[in-house]
């Protein structure tokens, strides 16, 4: 089985007055590598604010936030959850996360103990290679 990077993301626009209809742009692209869905990725990054450099945690000013996986620590990575509220509290990014579910993990770094990607098989490959995102329900 081929391994396939994709990135996938919606920007809703107001081209008028706020209570105007808003028009939207979706960015969509896979490939064989991770090289090959960079431009989409960064012309989706540019398209929501601040072209493809994040704000300072905690420090938006107008700028986009990003939440980067590969930086949440592993004290909060599987086999532990993710506080919901740690890219908001913990490592500002404006965002909290709920689910009716029991939790959200983040996969845990390559050499420790737990398994790197949940423990899926090897058919799933990621744009970057640790630190993905799971609901676990």
């Amino acid at each position: 089985m081929t391994s396939t990077y994709k990135f996938a993301g919606l920007v809703a626009a107001s081209l008028l007055a706020p209570s105007a209809w808003a028009t939207l742009a979706t960015y969509e692209v896979s490939g064989p590598d991770a090289a090959t869905i960079i431009a989409t990725r960064d012309a989706f990054r540019t398209a929501v604010g601040g072209g493809i450099i994040a704000a300072a945690n905690g420090s938006f000013g107008g700028l986009r936030r990003e939440i980067n996986w590969d930086g949440v620590p592993a004290g909060f990575a599987d086999p532990n959850l993710l506080l919901a509220d740690f890219f908001n509290v913990t490592s500002p990014r404006g965002v909290v996360f709920s689910t009716p579910g029991t939790g959200f993990l983040v996969s845990a770094n390559a050499g420790g103990a737990t398994p790197t990607l949940f423990g899926f098989p090897g058919d799933f490959q990621p744009f970057s290679t640790q630190k993905i995102y799971f609901e676990r329900s």
